[in-house]
């Protein structure tokens, strides 16, 4: 069978295709490399995250041993925190 040659459309229309498959790599590529970096900050923000609760819970338990000395102290009541007067429950 002897050659032929395409037509101009035809090649053209080959041109598009092979430009749009190059253009949807490229996207492709893009995203992966997004979501490779949206993943990497979703996994700062937990550590980050891990770290602020584990502060709050260091403070709740600094808060419940200064409570458990202040009752100690002066008994269970009331404190007025601007005029750090403490009230007994009687």
């Amino acid at each position: 069978m002897s050659a032929v040659k395409f037509t101009e459309d035809e090649l053209q229309n080959i041109r598009a295709i092979q430009e749009e498959y190059s253009m949807i790599g490229i996207q492709l590529v893009q995203l992966k490399l997004a979501r490779k970096s949206s993943e990497e900050y979703l996994a700062a923000l937990e550590q980050e995250e891990q770290r602020i609760v584990e502060q709050i819970e260091g403070i709740s338990t600094k808060e419940k041993q200064l409570t458990e000395a202040l009752n100690e102290k002066y008994g269970i009541g009331s404190l007025d925190m601007t005029t750090g007067e403490f009230t007994p429950n009687s």
